[in-house]
């Protein structure tokens, strides 16, 4: 069994330049959205609330990361 990753210590391999990935994100949410429209054809509300809830914690995470890294774009005001 692997060790869990030590939270303390920063990675070395993780650049300014690839801390985030947009393209794989996308392709998360996508196939989250998929899940959602079979979640639904099932019919359980269980796992219908699952899945939701899931898909719109990934959107509001997405929508936050994008924000802050626009927020960093030249021209900006909106970093205080």
């Amino acid at each position: 069994m692997t060790e869990p990753h030590d939270r303390r210590k920063p990675q070395a391999s993780a650049t300014e330049e690839d801390r985030y990935d947009f393209d794989q994100a996308s392709r998360i949410l996508a196939a989250m959205d998929f899940l959602r429209g079979e979640a639904k054809e099932t019919r359980i509300q269980e796992i219908v609330t699952m899945i939701d809830a899931s898909f719109r914690i990934l959107v509001t995470t997405y929508y936050c990361i994008l924000r802050y890294e626009m927020a960093k774009l030249p021209g900006t005001d909106m970093m205080q």
